[in-house]
Protein backbone atom coordinates (compact mmCIF):
# COMPACT_ATOMS: atom_id res chain seq x y z
CA UNK A 1 0.00 0.00 0.00
CA UNK A 2 1.26 3.67 -0.85
CA UNK A 3 -0.20 6.64 0.87
CA UNK A 4 0.67 10.09 -0.86
CA UNK A 5 -1.20 13.23 -1.45
CA UNK A 6 -4.20 13.68 -3.65
CA UNK A 7 -3.05 14.99 -6.83
CA UNK A 8 -5.25 16.45 -9.55
CA UNK A 9 -4.13 13.49 -12.10
CA UNK A 10 -6.12 11.48 -9.69
CA UNK A 11 -9.91 12.71 -10.21
CA UNK A 12 -10.06 9.72 -12.88
CA UNK A 13 -8.93 7.32 -10.03
CA UNK A 14 -10.98 8.92 -6.88
CA UNK A 15 -14.53 9.09 -9.16
CA UNK A 16 -14.24 5.64 -10.06
CA UNK A 17 -14.23 4.86 -6.45
CA UNK A 18 -16.65 7.93 -5.36
CA UNK A 19 -19.24 7.38 -8.43
CA UNK A 20 -19.96 3.54 -6.72
CA UNK A 21 -23.14 3.73 -4.81
CA UNK A 22 -22.58 0.68 -2.71
CA UNK A 23 -18.98 3.07 -1.34
CA UNK A 24 -22.02 5.53 -0.38
CA UNK A 25 -24.15 2.78 1.56
CA UNK A 26 -25.05 5.27 4.29
CA UNK A 27 -24.63 8.73 2.50
CA UNK A 28 -26.32 7.85 -0.89
CA UNK A 29 -26.30 11.59 -1.53
CA UNK A 30 -22.77 11.98 -1.60
CA UNK A 31 -22.28 9.70 -4.76
CA UNK A 32 -20.36 11.47 -7.13
CA UNK A 33 -22.16 12.20 -10.40
CA UNK A 34 -19.30 13.23 -12.65
CA UNK A 35 -15.44 13.80 -12.51
CA UNK A 36 -16.25 17.51 -12.39
CA UNK A 37 -17.67 16.89 -9.11
CA UNK A 38 -14.93 14.82 -7.87
CA UNK A 39 -12.17 17.70 -8.55
CA UNK A 40 -14.27 20.01 -6.52
CA UNK A 41 -14.12 17.26 -3.98
CA UNK A 42 -10.40 17.11 -4.10
CA UNK A 43 -9.78 20.82 -4.35
CA UNK A 44 -9.80 21.50 -0.04
CA UNK A 45 -7.86 18.51 0.61
CA UNK A 46 -5.23 19.59 -2.11
CA UNK A 47 -5.59 23.40 -0.74
CA UNK A 48 -5.16 21.49 3.36
CA UNK A 49 -2.10 19.82 1.91
CA UNK A 50 -0.38 23.25 0.59
CA UNK A 51 -1.41 25.23 3.78
CA UNK A 52 -0.19 22.35 6.30
CA UNK A 53 1.86 19.98 4.42
CA UNK A 54 -0.71 17.02 5.75
CA UNK A 55 -4.40 16.02 5.12
CA UNK A 56 -6.14 13.20 3.29
CA UNK A 57 -3.80 10.50 1.40
CA UNK A 58 -4.50 9.09 -2.06
CA UNK A 59 -4.41 5.57 -0.99
CA UNK A 60 -2.96 3.38 -3.79
CA UNK A 61 -2.95 -0.89 -3.71
CA UNK A 62 -1.42 -3.43 -5.88
CA UNK A 63 -3.15 -3.78 -8.94
CA UNK A 64 -4.09 -7.44 -8.33
CA UNK A 65 -6.57 -5.88 -5.16
CA UNK A 66 -8.63 -4.51 -7.49
CA UNK A 67 -7.90 -5.52 -11.49
CA UNK A 68 -10.56 -3.07 -12.91
CA UNK A 69 -9.25 0.13 -10.73
CA UNK A 70 -7.60 2.98 -12.25
CA UNK A 71 -3.68 3.58 -12.09
CA UNK A 72 -2.02 5.84 -10.35
CA UNK A 73 -1.23 8.61 -11.95
CA UNK A 74 2.00 9.50 -9.99
CA UNK A 75 5.61 8.12 -11.76
CA UNK A 76 6.08 6.24 -8.30
CA UNK A 77 2.88 4.86 -8.10
CA UNK A 78 4.29 1.51 -9.98
CA UNK A 79 1.87 -1.21 -10.11
CA UNK A 80 -0.79 0.39 -8.65
CA UNK A 81 -4.11 1.40 -8.11
CA UNK A 82 -5.85 4.64 -6.71
CA UNK A 83 -8.22 2.42 -3.67
CA UNK A 84 -9.77 5.23 -2.04
CA UNK A 85 -8.99 8.27 0.27
CA UNK A 86 -7.80 8.47 3.89
CA UNK A 87 -5.87 10.62 6.23
CA UNK A 88 -6.53 13.24 8.95
CA UNK A 89 -7.26 16.89 8.32
CA UNK A 90 -7.70 19.88 10.60
CA UNK A 91 -11.41 20.13 11.46
CA UNK A 92 -13.22 22.25 14.31
CA UNK A 93 -16.31 20.81 16.36
CA UNK A 94 -18.20 22.53 18.74
CA UNK A 95 -16.03 25.36 18.36
CA UNK A 96 -12.55 23.37 19.38
CA UNK A 97 -9.98 22.39 16.83
CA UNK A 98 -10.25 18.27 16.44
CA UNK A 99 -8.23 16.55 13.67
CA UNK A 100 -11.17 14.23 11.71
CA UNK A 101 -10.33 11.16 10.17
CA UNK A 102 -11.53 10.54 7.09
CA UNK A 103 -11.60 6.69 5.23
CA UNK A 104 -13.08 5.44 1.96
CA UNK A 105 -12.21 3.03 -0.63
CA UNK A 106 -13.17 0.67 -3.33
CA UNK A 107 -15.30 -1.94 -2.81
CA UNK A 108 -13.10 -4.29 -4.04
CA UNK A 109 -9.96 -3.00 -1.90
CA UNK A 110 -12.83 -3.12 1.68
CA UNK A 111 -11.87 -5.89 4.29
CA UNK A 112 -8.35 -5.81 3.54
CA UNK A 113 -8.02 -3.73 6.60
CA UNK A 114 -6.86 -0.57 4.89
CA UNK A 115 -8.25 1.49 6.99
CA UNK A 116 -7.22 0.41 10.08
CA UNK A 117 -3.14 1.33 8.58
CA UNK A 118 -4.74 4.73 7.35
CA UNK A 119 -6.14 4.82 11.00
CA UNK A 120 -2.75 3.28 12.94
CA UNK A 121 -0.61 6.17 10.23
CA UNK A 122 -3.06 8.80 11.13
CA UNK A 123 -2.58 8.41 15.29
CA UNK A 124 1.12 8.02 14.78
CA UNK A 125 1.34 11.56 12.73
CA UNK A 126 -1.22 13.19 14.79
CA UNK A 127 0.98 14.49 17.59
CA UNK A 128 3.74 15.26 15.40
CA UNK A 129 1.16 17.84 12.82
CA UNK A 130 -1.18 19.43 16.23
CA UNK A 131 0.33 18.56 19.52
CA UNK A 132 -2.44 18.05 21.96
CA UNK A 133 -5.65 18.02 19.06
CA UNK A 134 -7.88 15.26 19.51
CA UNK A 135 -8.77 13.10 16.80
CA UNK A 136 -12.05 12.30 15.52
CA UNK A 137 -13.86 9.88 13.27
CA UNK A 138 -17.68 10.76 12.22
CA UNK A 139 -19.80 8.44 10.68
CA UNK A 140 -23.01 7.73 9.89
CA UNK A 141 -24.73 5.50 12.86
CA UNK A 142 -25.58 2.78 10.50
CA UNK A 143 -21.83 2.69 8.97
CA UNK A 144 -20.80 -0.02 12.18
CA UNK A 145 -18.03 -1.32 10.01
CA UNK A 146 -16.33 2.24 10.38
CA UNK A 147 -16.71 2.75 14.13
CA UNK A 148 -15.56 -1.12 14.82
CA UNK A 149 -12.60 -0.12 13.11
CA UNK A 150 -12.09 2.88 14.83
CA UNK A 151 -12.88 1.13 18.74
CA UNK A 152 -10.46 -1.11 18.06
CA UNK A 153 -7.83 1.48 17.08
CA UNK A 154 -8.75 3.21 20.53
CA UNK A 155 -11.39 5.75 19.73
CA UNK A 156 -14.38 6.11 21.99
CA UNK A 157 -18.17 5.84 21.00
CA UNK A 158 -19.10 9.73 22.28
CA UNK A 159 -22.35 9.28 20.44
CA UNK A 160 -23.90 11.94 17.87
CA UNK A 161 -22.20 14.52 17.29
CA UNK A 162 -23.27 17.08 18.94
CA UNK A 163 -25.74 19.43 16.97
CA UNK A 164 -25.93 16.65 14.59
CA UNK A 165 -29.33 14.11 14.27
CA UNK A 166 -27.07 11.62 11.98
CA UNK A 167 -23.56 11.70 12.68
CA UNK A 168 -21.54 9.34 15.44
CA UNK A 169 -18.69 10.64 17.05
CA UNK A 170 -15.45 8.71 17.94
CA UNK A 171 -12.87 10.47 19.54
CA UNK A 172 -9.44 9.62 20.71
CA UNK A 173 -8.31 12.33 23.18
CA UNK A 174 -4.75 13.28 22.62
CA UNK A 175 -3.62 12.33 26.13
CA UNK A 176 -4.46 8.85 24.97
CA UNK A 177 -1.63 7.59 23.15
Amino acid sequence: MLLRPPADADVPGVFAVHRDPAVYRHDPQETHPDPDHTARFLAPMRAHWAEHGFGYWAVLVPSAVWPDGVAGADSDDADRVLAGLGGIQHHTLAGRPVLNVYYRFARAAQGRGLARIVLDRAIEIAPLVATGVDIVVRTRPASTVARHVAERAGFIDEGLEPGSTDMQMLRRRAWHR
